[in-house]
Formats: C-alpha cells, sequence, structure tokens
C-alpha cells in the first residue's frame, strides 16, 4: 500500500502548531472578576466583593509554540491581520531562534463564554456558568521532527538518517459545559477567613480527534522513499456532532485570607458587617481543576502495535478522512479497531496568591502545573508562572501580567488588561500588537458583565409584612446604603 511518512508528520497537525493555552491571569486575581474566577479558584463566590456578578458574554483566544513563529521583520501582527482578511499571502514562518534539544509541545483554547452568575448570600457563594471550550494540544514533538514539519520531508540535511520518537501526542476536543459552583466560609475569626469550594460540570462533546504514538521509529532516505521501522500506539476520531459523547468536569479548592480587620462573625453583604467586603492583607488559595473526561461515541477508533511501513514514494500519498487514516495504521499490521475513544480534561494544580500593597494596588501570583501523563489520552494543559501587578476600583482596573510559558524565564509573555466599569478588554501578550518581534503568541479576551454591588439588606429591602424580633439574629437593613 502506497503511504506517507508525511501523512503521519499531517496527523500531528491536525491543531495547527502554532498554539498554547493560557490562563487569563489579566481576570483571575481581580475582587470584581464575579464568575470568571471561579476557572481557576472555585472559593472565590463565597465572601465575593459585589453581591452578585453576571456575565453576559466573553470571548478567549490564545496562541503559542516554542517551535516557529510568524516572520515579525516587514510588519506588526496587526496588519498581518489585515493582510490576512484581504487575502494577501501571510507572512514567513520560520523556527524560533533557539531550538533546543527537547521536545516541542504546543497547544489552543478558544472558549466561548456564555451567561454565567456568582452570588455571594451570608458565609454561602454559589455560581451557575455556560460555556463552549474548545482545546488542542501537541506534545512530545522532537527537534528533528518540527524541521520536517516546517521544511517538509525533502529537507536534505536529515535524509539518510534514522530517528526514534516516543510518547507524541496530537489531542483535540471541542465541547459545551453547564457548570454548578458552591462555596462556604467555613471559619471567619481573628484576623483570618478560610473557605472551601467546588464546582461541578456536565460536558456535552462535539468532536474530538486523539493521536497517540508511543514508538515511532523512522528514516527519510531521500525525497521520495521513507520507510518507518516501527510503530505503535492508539487514534481515536469523533466527527462534529451535536452530541458526540457524555462527560463530567470538577474543581475543588481552599483559600486564607489574612484579613486588616476582625474577621469575628463576618457575614458578607450584611448590615452588621456595614455593607462591605472586609479588607484583606493578603489571600492564598490552592485548587485542583478540569478533573475528569469525555467519552466519544460512534467513533473511528483503533491502535497498532509493531506495525512497520514501506513508502516508495511519500509525495503522493494522500489521507482523506477519518477512514484514510484508519487504512494507514491498518496497513501498517497488528491493527484493532473499535467505536469509542476517550479524552481526558486538561486536568491541572493552581497555586494563586494575591498580595495588597497600598489602597487599591495588588500583586497577584499565579502557578499553574499540568497533570496529564505522558502516556494518557488527556488534554494537557501549559505550565505557567505569572506575576500581575494591577490597579482596581470599582468602576476601573488595570492589570499588567507578566507570563512564563513552560518556565521559559527568558521569553516572558507581557500584557496588559483594562476594565471600564463592566466592559473588560485583555490580553496576556501585548507586545506583537505594538511592535514587530517574531510572533510566536497570540491572546485575546473580551468580556461583558453586569455587577450587582450590594445586596438586599443593603438596599434596605425587607420581606413585605415580615416584622423585626428583638433579640434575634435576623440582619437589619444598613440605614446608610
Amino acid at each position: 500500500m502506497h503511504c506517507s511518512l508525511r501523512a503521519i508528520a499531517g496527523l500531528l497537525l491536525i491543531v495547527p502548531f502554532t498554539v498554547r493555552a493560557q490562563e487569563q491571569v489579566g481576570l483571575v486575581h481581580g475582587n470584581w472578576s464575579g464568575p470568571d474566577a471561579l476557572t481557576l479558584d472555585p472559593t472565590r463566590s463565597a465572601g465575593q466583593w459585589p453581591y452578585a456578578s453576571i456575565r453576559v458574554a466573553g470571548a478567549d483566544l490564545f496562541a503559542w509554540n516554542d517551535l516557529v513563529a510568524l516572520n515579525g521583520e516587514d510588519h506588526s501582527l496587526l496588519r498581518e491581520v489585515r493582510n490576512g482578511v484581504r487575502g494577501e499571502a501571510p507572512a514567513e514562518i520560520i523556527l524560533r531562534e533557539s531550538l533546543r534539544g527537547d521536545a516541542k509541545q504546543g497547544a489552543v483554547m478558544l472558549n466561548v463564554a456564555g451567561p454565567a452568575f456568582s452570588l455571594a448570600t451570608g458565609r454561602h457563594g454559589f455560581g451557575v456558568g455556560l460555556r463552549t471550550r474548545s482545546m488542542m494540544s501537541i506534545t512530545g514533538v522532537s527537534p528533528h521532527m518540527g524541521r520536517f514539519i516546517v521544511h517538509g520531508l525533502d529537507h536534505r540535511p536529515q535524509h539518510g538518517q534514522r530517528y526514534r520518537d516516543e510518547h507524541l501526542r496530537a489531542i483535540a476536543a471541542a465541547w459545551s459545559e453547564l457548570s454548578f459552583n458552591y462555596a462556604h466560609i467555613v471559619r471567619a475569626s481573628g484576623f483570618g477567613i478560610w473557605k472551601v469550594g467546588a464546582s461541578v460540570r456536565w460536558q456535552v462533546p462535539h468532536a474530538g480527534a486523539a493521536l497517540r504514538l508511543d514508538v515511532l521509529d523512522y528514516t527519510v532516505l531521500d525525497t521520495m522513499r521513507a520507510e518507518v521501522h516501527e510503530v505503535s500506539g492508539a487514534y481515536g476520531v469523533a466527527m462534529p456532532a451535536g452530541v458526540a459523547g457524555s462527560g463530567w468536569g470538577a474543581d475543588l479548592g481552599i483559600s486564607y485570607e489574612r484579613t486588616q480587620e476582625e474577621a469575628d462573625g463576618y457575614f458578607p453583604h450584611r448590615a452588621s458587617n456595614g455593607c462591605t467586603a472586609i479588607p484583606y492583607r493578603y489571600r492564598i488559595s490552592a485548587s485542583i481543576i478540569d478533573l475528569g473526561g469525555m467519552r466519544f461515541n460512534n467513533a473511528l477508533a483503533g491502535s497498532v502495535g509493531s506495525g512497520s511501513l514501506l513508502f516508495p514514494d511519500h509525495g503522493n500519498v494522500q489521507v482523506q478522512g477519518p477512514e484514510g487514516v484508519d487504512s494507514l495504521f491498518a496497513a501498517a499490521g497488528d491493527h484493532t479497531s473499535g467505536g469509542r475513544f476517550r479524552i481526558g480534561n486538561p486536568t491541572a494544580a493552581v497555586l494563586l496568591f494575591d498580595q495588597r500593597l497600598l489602597d487599591r494596588t495588588h500583586v497577584g501570583v499565579a502557578w499553574v502545573q499540568q497533570l496529564s501523563a505522558r502516556r494518557g489520552d488527556r488534554l494537557r494543559r501549559p505550565n505557567s508562572l505569572s506575576i500581575t501587578p494591577r490597579f482596581e476600583s470599582r468602576w476601573f482596573e488595570a492589570a499588567v501580567p507578566v507570563v512564563f510559558h513552560e518556565y521559559g524565564w527568558r521569553r516572558p509573555s507581557v500584557g496588559l488588561m483594562l476594565r471600564f466599569s463592566d466592559i473588560v478588554v485583555g490580553s496576556d501578550h501585548v507586545l506583537p500588537f505594538l511592535f514587530r518581534p517574531d510572533v510566536d503568541a497570540v491572546d485575546l479576551y473580551l468580556r461583558v458583565r453586569v455587577t450587582i454591588q450590594r445586596g438586599p439588606f443593603c438596599k434596605g429591602r425587607r420581606k413585605p409584612g415580615r416584622r423585626h424580633v428583638p433579640g434575634s439574629g435576623e440582619a437589619l437593613p444598613c440605614l446608610m446604603p
């Protein structure tokens, strides 16, 4: 059977190899972030500064990689986008200036954030949200495989050399989810407030694709011939559908606030506390996010073990659709097929820290460590460490996140987030929009919200016909709302 190693490399490009996900760190630390803060800290709904926060709509997009970049010598990213709209030729794709010997990785996250709200009532917090997510991740791409991807299999310096790659993964999924959050202030005494929180999500997958190559041992002999000496792994493809399977997700978290005032008997948004949030000196939280996964039904899936392939002319082979993928692996031998496969959520451990410097001035630190295994079929969330100074008030907020992806200290991403009342515009990587660097990352996020600052008790509202009983624990309305 005529097949090509380029087809195998093409499978690694089910997702464009130009991207890595991000966390919108310009959003998550703010005290008026509402339901958006729950993505990394499920405890934030309890005692949040606004009584209720409603997200009307939003969108997130981020792209980053450590293999290739768009040549930025000629023009900025904004001009590149304009050229793309006009149908003009795109900028040249070049290898990153430092192609080290370690494996390359990539991922992309695109979210359409639908309606959501978070509510703080007493020591309880609640949240409900709807959003559609798509994420794609590629891991384990060696530098020589990266050169073949960029230059094609006609890259003569690598002809005649035998390469062995292990643990290559290319995974993509799109799904919608309905989330429910509950958080509780379990202790408020002295100068400390302890909270716990959890979110559960019902996930409806729409499409998915997974390729796992445990071993790929190959030689590109010349401009025509190539040989795969050994290949083993698994694959699965579920074509786009309204409901392509089922899934679930969950987040768990705990947090502590060191307050500036005594927190004994603290009940947020109640008259007994003056109807204002108690200020904190610092806040720290630890969470496990995106537990769970999705199962895809009516899919084309299979596995191959210890297979081999010979390609007389790798340039003339076309692999079209899921059936072409299946035929390619079936030709390698030792092949089994099935109709289901699973993709795990991008699980990660999160540590957040927020320190008050001056009135309305804070600096936040966010550490996200992915928890996917090298051999599994779980979407890989990228590791990141960020430092975000910000100024915030009810009507205005500005944050400048500095993000180190995969702990690459030499290439930080610098962003800017601005909030004007309930309109948020931000980017965790704003430099390509301002200057002409080689573009290896793109980031944008938008939000439209409605904030309800004071609860019913602080607006002088009480249930009609209800009388206050002297000596009871009922909270009275503020005299001065």
